[in-house]
């Protein structure tokens, strides 16, 4: 048990490092796609957003999230002027480590906003819940009765900090945030209060998945780590269509859809800024384009134009990529053993389980 605590903090440390050789070699520093900062947060409440949603009911407002730390508290941000707009405290509820919050509907269709208490850093949780609200209809300081679901994966424990929702039912899915990949795990279409949900494996991502978010339409669907945005048409698992970079960001978290779908919008912890990035129209992929057909999912977006002989900066990326290429491959075996480690005997089939 102890060389295992070992292996999770030194994958923990070589996440941070590479993290930050990244972005001192300005790999994904500028974005493929249009972008523009909306404005800058100084409420003193949002220190660290981790999750954020475009609001079905109120325009020009997304509601986010601090990491763990806060209260179990949404804050309804304005696009327009990065002033909170709207507090909503979810009584019954003790936030263990909040990762995550998308938009959706209830069984009778009305507007929701899913929680998702779904960090696990140490990957040791048996279960891990999201949490249900309506959606106010008026902004300001107010607090609800969250309805409260629990779930387990049906292989083992996972860290994961994205749930994204169908906006037209009460369906969720949750997507792994592993160091080499993760995967993506549907729960239940209809969730038990009483029992402990099983989400069932359904698809396989990137590694570093920090965050996400379906379309207004649920046509499609976005995913982000640290560096790229991925598109995908459809519910997920959906089609891998683009990847683009990202504007740099010190630890980027949280992305959403806009209320009308054509743009995102990024933030990130220790970084004020409210940046929003077009997006092309994902329900008309380009079949054709080399991107589509041979996606580079393996590592990071580089310019592969030839560099101008004026252009005297030294181009520190092989070597970048080598040096994370080495610590991956340290992260997967230290991964594997531990997933061995920790695997279980046989898979946890069927929707729900018993509670203990």
């Amino acid at each position: 048990m102890v060389a295992i605590k070992h292996f999770r903090l030194v994958s923990l440390l070589l996440t941070i490092f590479a993290q930050f050789l990244f972005l001192g070699t300005g790999v994904g520093s500028a974005s493929a796609n249009e972008s523009r900062v909306l404005c800058d947060i100084s409420d003193p409440r949002l220190t660290e957003i981790s999750g954020m949603t475009a609001s079905a009911l109120h325009a020009d407002v997304m509601w986010v999230h601090n990491d763990s730390g806060d209260v179990a508290r949404l804050y309804a941000l304005s696009l327009k002027t990065c002033d909170v707009v709207g507090e909503l405290t979810l009584r019954n509820v003790d936030a263990r480590d909040f990762e995550g919050i998308a938009r959706g509907a209830d069984q009778q269709g009305r507007a929701v906003l899913w929680v998702g208490d779904i960090g696990d850093n140490l990957d040791s949780w048996e279960n891990v819940a999201v949490y249900r609200v309506r959606e106010p209809q008026a902004l300001g300081v107010s607090s609800v009765r969250a309805t409260k679901f629990r779930f387990t994966y049906e292989d083992r424990p996972h860290n994961a900090e994205t749930i994204v929702a169908d906006p037209n039912s009460p369906q969720l899915w949750i997507v792994t945030k592993q160091l080499a990949s993760g995967g993506i795990y549907q729960l239940p279409a209809r969730l038990s209060k009483s029992r402990i949900n099983i989400a069932e494996r359904v698809g396989g991502v990137g590694g570093l998945v920090t965050d996400g978010s379906m379309n207004p339409k649920g046509t499609g669907f976005v995913l982000r780590d640290y560096f790229d945005a991925h598109l995908y048409t459809g519910l997920p698992p959906g089609a891998a269509t683009e990847k683009f970079p990202l504007p740099a960001q010190i630890q980027g978290e949280a992305i959403a859809y806009t209320a009308t779908g054509d743009a995102l919008v990024i933030a990130s912890e220790t970084d004020t800024r409210l940046i929003q990035i077009d997006v092309p129209n994902v329900e008309s992929p380009k079949v054709d384009s080399p991107k589509v057909d041979s996606p580079k999912v393996d590592s990071p977006t580089v310019d592969e134009q030839p560099v101008p002989p004026e252009e005297e900066t030294p181009n520190y990326v092989p070597l970048v990529i080598g040096i994370v290429g080495g610590m991956v491959g340290g992260i997967a075996l230290l991964t594997g053993l531990i997933s061995i480690s920790k695997r279980p005997s046989k898979r946890t089939t069927g929707n729900t389980k018993n509670a203990k």
